[in-house]
């Protein structure tokens, strides 16, 4: 057996033990030379086989870590339509708008583009039994998802054509939610008044593409509570 085999087993066995656990970053490629008193070529050797086996994946300047697997995963969060169907209701959308503009610094940094490339912002007002109920904007980047104009979000969900048409490997996403109140045109979508509390969700989607992690989307959505309990579920 190869050096490289022989680290890629070892690392196998830590994850299977747990000791490197779903998510957690391993050690790096020069603590692994120092541990295996082998060369980078080889450490990276193993950790390239174990990305390409979708045991591992990398995360641009902070390393690489375990994938979660479906007997590992410890949550799920549900999408709008997904929590509107576990109600018992019929989900739908309308599409506001779909606009282009440059990305500018924030989303040239998220997205690693320049900043002059352009951004896709897709913005979308969901429907629980043909009450809305959520404005959603989505923020895309153009070079990743060529003509996405051509598409009628109306009657398609976005993250299905993602995958469909553009191959897309979401790997997770993080979520910041707090209560506010909506603006005007936010309360004209849903039809309530400024008073009403909403919850408000910006969140940052990530997808896999040749073993290393991006960011592909950023998006807010403005939940009216009353007909959606948005929720995570955890499994044991």
């Amino acid at each position: 057996m190869t050096k490289y085999e022989q680290i890629m087993n070892d690392i196998k066995s830590k994850i299977a033990s747990h000791q490197y656990k779903e998510n957690q970053v391993i050690p790096s490629e020069h603590q692994m030379c120092e541990e295996y008193g082998v060369s980078r070529i080889t450490v990276r050797k193993a950790i390239d086989c174990l990305v390409n086996e979708g045991m591992l994946y990398r995360i641009s300047r902070k390393g690489c870590f375990v994938r979660e697997t479906a007997d590992q995963k410890l949550s799920h969060i549900y999408s709008f339509t997904e929590a509107i169907l576990n109600q018992g209701k019929t989900p739908s959308r309308k599409q506001l708008s779909l606009t282009k503009e440059p990305a500018g610094d924030q989303y040239a940094k998220l997205f690693s583009i320049d900043k002059k490339e352009v951004v896709y912002i897709l913005k979308c007002l969901y429907f629980a039994d043909g009450t809305p109920y959520c404005v959603n904007s989505s923020v895309l980047p153009e070079n990743r998802f060529p003509k996405l104009e051509f598409f009628d979000f109306n009657s398609r969900s976005l993250y299905d054509v993602l995958k469909s048409f553009y191959d897309l490997n979401m790997s997770r996403a993080t979520q910041n939610i707090s209560a506010v109140r909506g603006n005007e045109e936010i309360c004209d979508f849903l039809h309530i008044d400024s008073a009403q509390p909403l919850l408000r969700i910006n969140a940052t989607s990530f997808c896999l593409d040749g073993g290393k992690e991006h960011a592909f989307e950023r998006y807010e959505a403005d939940i009216l509570t009353d007909i959606l309990d948005y929720y995570v579920e955890k499994y044991d």
